[in-house]
């Protein structure tokens, strides 16, 4: 209570969410958009547990996000007699938190709160952002303290990293060999400040780039280098040039399994690869051959490259550009055919808010399922824009704590949230967190009446013995319609393909915030997409990246990659 009772006092603007999940997802929001420190104030018990969702997919994303928790007082700790709790509403938070924190504590002693104060920002700030947790007692709280007895943290430089100006001189030389490079751009970029120097580099070599889901902004999609985001799911045209690379250059990107196809081995197989991440460990995960490991700053890494690659010549990389571009226009996603095309089409209704959006414009994309997709792949981002969706954990549920905190952090602009059905629901009060602070979030509802990941995998891989997933298996969802009366928010629905462009216009027309029902089908898939299979051996393998589902015809793929 004198925490709040404090902030109060404080002068420090502050948004209330109606649960703690949506608090903690909205404070990671702000931090993406920003880069900088997003902070989270709960109460002790559940208020710290309804948290942890969005410490731990602070932690996955690398966002930096300082989480504070009320605590009953030292004497009535349940440690102090052997019982499971003792004071009102008590829960060892901080034993819980430490496993998807960089730094957690509870602040025992009054003198030591400027010093788990400051190294906590200093290491959710630094090297890998990530949160941090403080837990503070209520007669900590509450202590009045001299100033001067304050102990401060005087941070120690202890991050080893490798001799930059020497391996970025190994890159250019690879760079003068190679007859197909690509530049592939992650959340390190972003994290390090560094996307002007990016686009300097990918300019000034004339090298196609790519950008993983947490990196797009940096590049429009109709610019003439950028070659989409390689995956999982992925345009076609992304996976193909990616297989056909020589020469790869990772810039903060973990490579995880969406990207890899889980196949770490066969990614990017034809290329010598280079991979700068700040993060050692994530580059000795992987099982992938003939990477080069360079443990440094993304931003240190592209300063020092700039810098060398100045007054260098390197190969004529047209005759590479030309056949990127080439098979970029021969599979567009709008020739990507739904196997079963009924209800309205996920992909026309992103590209066609992609085409009324604005470059300032902040694009929250559901966590999981098809609209995660269809925010990726199909919306046609502008340069500048920023995305925000909690890549790691793929939670349901993010979208509209998510839209609040990145419309602070973005300082007030237009918020286009795609989101599912199912999603929604999870933390479907926060609508009244977004009325309440005139919000003009755009919020774009695919309707499909269930779980359409589960129900597909359910059809492949359990001849459509439905568990959860749908309607005839024990879940359905609401009336979207009476949803957004309930709440006073203008209501619209898209029920059929030619309504789209009309009532997308008047949506994004509107200065407040909207609902807009998209009727679609549990069957509209993800495609194109790497989907698993059984080998002869019984073992479960992905497709590969380069031939993704719906699968092209052995001579076509064989055409296609020998041109490239």
């Amino acid at each position: 209570m004198y925490l709040v009772e404090s902030l109060g006092n404080s002068g420090i603007p502050y948004i209330c969410c109606h649960h703690e999940q949506a608090c903690s997802i909205a404070a990671q929001a702000s931090a993406m958009y920003s880069g900088k420190l997003g902070v989270c104030l709960v109460t002790t018990g559940p208020g710290g547990t309804n948290a942890l969702t969005g410490a731990a997919a602070a932690y996955m994303d690398s966002t930096p996000v300082l989480f504070i928790s009320g605590q009953v007082k030292r004497d009535d700790f349940a440690s102090k007699r052997g019982v499971r709790q003792f004071g009102a509403q008590e829960n060892d938070i901080i034993s819980m938190v430490k496993p998807v924190t960089k730094y957690a504590e509870m602040i025992t002693e009054p003198e030591d709160t400027l010093f788990h104060l400051q190294k906590a920002i200093y290491l959710a700030t630094g090297g890998r952002k990530g949160p941090v947790w403080l837990d503070i007692p209520l007669d900590v709280q509450s202590a009045f303290v001299d100033e001067t007895r304050l102990k401060p943290f005087s941070p120690v430089e202890d991050e080893a990293y490798e001799d930059i100006p020497q391996r970025v001189s190994e890159v250019i030389n690879l760079l003068k060999e190679s007859k197909r490079p690509l530049i592939l751009a992650g959340h390190g970029v972003y994290a390090a400040f560094a996307q002007e120097r990016l686009k300097q580099l990918v300019y000034a070599l004339n090298v196609p780039v790519m950008a993983t889901w947490r990196a797009l902004g940096i590049f429009g999609s109709d610019e003439a280098l950028f070659m989409g985001s390689p995956g999982l799911q992925a345009p076609r045209y992304s996976n193909l040039i990616l297989q056909s690379c020589d020469l790869l250059l990772i810039l903060g990107s973990r490579l995880d399994n969406m990207i890899t196809a889980f196949n770490e081995e066969h990614f990017a197989f034809n290329a010598r690869k280079i991979m700068v991440d700040i993060d050692a460990a994530e580059i000795k995960k992987l099982h992938m051959p003939h990477v080069n490991a360079v443990v440094a700053d993304v931003g240190a890494f592209l300063t020092e490259l700039l810098r060398q690659a100045e007054n260098e010549v390197y190969p004529d990389f047209k005759k590479w550009i030309t056949a990127c571009v080439s098979v970029k226009q021969k599979f567009p996603l709008a020739l990507e055919k739904q196997s079963v095309p009924e209800g309205v089409d996920l992909y026309r209704v992103a590209e066609e808010i992609s085409r009324l959006s604005k470059p300032d414009d902040v694009i929250v994309v559901s966590s999981t399922s098809r609209c995660n997709t269809a925010g990726h792949i199909a919306f046609g981002h502008k340069r500048g824009q920023r995305f925000i969706s909690s890549m790691a954990m793929g939670s349901m549920g993010f979208a509209l704590p998510s839209a609040a905190g990145a419309y602070y952090a973005s300082g007030g602009g237009r918020v286009i949230v795609l989101e599912g059905d199912g999603s929604f629901q999870l933390n479907i009060q926060e609508l009244q967190t977004l009325k309440t602070h005139n919000i003009p979030a755009k919020i774009f509802i695919f309707n499909n009446s269930g779980y359409a990941a589960i129900t597909q995998m359910q059809e492949r891989n359990f001849n459509g013995h439905y568990v959860g997933s749908n309607p005839q298996s024990g879940v359905d969802m609401p009336d979207l319609e009476k949803i957004a009366d309930a709440y006073g928010i203008p209501y619209f629905r898209i029920g059929k393909n030619e309504d789209i462009n009309d009532i997308v216009k008047e949506i994004m027309d509107l200065d407040s915030i909207a609902i807009c029902d998209i009727i679609g089908s549990l069957r509209f898939d993800e495609i194109p997409k790497c989907i698993s299979s059984l080998n002869k051996e019984g073992k479960r393998v992905s497709a590969a990246l380069e031939n993704p589902f719906p699968f092209l015809p052995d001579s076509e793929l064989r055409d296609t990659l020998s041109a490239l």
